[in-house]
């Protein structure tokens, strides 16, 4: 495959590696290659303005933004070769404190960039969150291993197993991993979930939904929920629908209630205005993330569906069929 051709070239040359990946992106973005002098001469700041400069927005059409079938494969694929490129690299180079903090450094810088091409670069992490998960269970099984294994008396318990079991229970990767998706979300998210443009602002709250879903013991608290609730008023109908999406995931996780019920007071007021949203599709899954809310515990007060029940004489078929879901 492509990722472990890249990898055979990275184990060959850590830097040309390295570089291959970098040009690998901005390319995508439409940019011209960073040339090896400038990889080994230039800061990242000034690699970013130097692209900024000969990139014109006007009039390059690059792939992460233009719109048709065969763009949207690259789109999807180049979403898919990150996370298979963060799965890859899960056990050994993940680690190796060049690649991933290099990598995401620069990507995080390009994501600030005033060019709307480097902005699409939160894909790489949703593969670190993936992977990040997927350690924080591996630890939590291997401790219980362990701990059963060293409760057993005398001749029981086998020394080599117990070795076995300790090796494979790494804390430290858990919080360089954890470190690595932190600083993504500090340095991209918290940025560009207020894009200027509503694009940006829907596929970042739409991959926050993911994270949130994928590891709610890093994301799923109200320093990150609040993020979904202060986009509930955004002007674009495009990335309230996201929003609302990304809640009803949340809310259709019996488990997740507790941790939204903060959440679910500060904003249910915002929700059920929603309802009448200028936007008939977004009306229409407002109403069904209600109807989740509704199934909860807490529920709705009767007084607080009144905006609910007569929408079922609506004109708009999808909508009233969903406010009759109350009935």
């Amino acid at each position: 495959t492509v990722v472990d051709e890249w990898l055979d070239s990275y184990k060959q040359s850590q830097k040309a590696g390295l570089l291959a990946l970098i040009n690998f992106i901005v390319r995508s973005c439409g940019c011209k290659v960073v040339s090896d002098e400038m990889f080994k001469s230039l800061q990242n700041a000034e690699i970013i303005s130097r692209l900024t400069k000969e990139f014109n927005e006007d009039s390059v059409s690059y792939p992460l933004s233009t719109t048709g079938l065969q763009l949207k494969r690259f789109k999807d694929a180049l979403c898919e070769f990150a996370r298979v490129l963060v799965r890859s690299c899960q056990n050994s180079l993940i680690y190796d404190e060049y690649l991933f903090p290099s990598l995401l450094a620069l990507l995080t810088g390009l994501s600030d960039s005033q060019v709307r091409a480097f902005r699409h670069t939160m894909k790489l992490m949703t593969g670190l969150v993936e992977v990040a998960q997927m350690v924080s269970v591996q630890l939590h099984t291997a401790q219980r291993r362990y701990d059963v294994e060293n409760s057993k008396s005398g001749h029981e318990s086998a020394s080599d197993r117990l070795e076995e079991l300790k090796a494979t229970i790494s804390e430290e990767n858990r919080e360089e991993l954890s470190s690595m998706t932190n600083g993504i979300f500090r340095g991209v998210f918290v940025h560009r979930y207020r894009d200027q443009l509503s694009e940006i602002r829907a596929i970042s709250i739409a991959e926050l939904g993911v994270w949130l879903k994928m590891d709610p013991d890093n994301f799923l608290n109200d320093k990150c929920l609040k993020y979904l609730g202060w986009t509930l008023y955004d002007k674009q109908s495009p990335v309230r629908l996201q929003c609302v999406r990304a809640l009803q995931g949340l809310y259709r996780e019996k488990e997740f209630i507790g941790c939204l019920e903060l959440f679910t007071s500060r904003f249910k007021e915002r929700m059920l205005s929603m309802v009448l949203d200028k936007d008939p599709d977004v009306a229409v899954e407002t109403v069904n993330l209600l109807l989740l809310i509704q199934r909860t515990e807490e529920g709705l007060k009767d007084d607080e569906c009144s905006n609910i029940y007569p929408l079922v004489y609506i004109s708009h078929k999808s909508l009233a069929s969903a406010a009759g879901s109350f009935l």
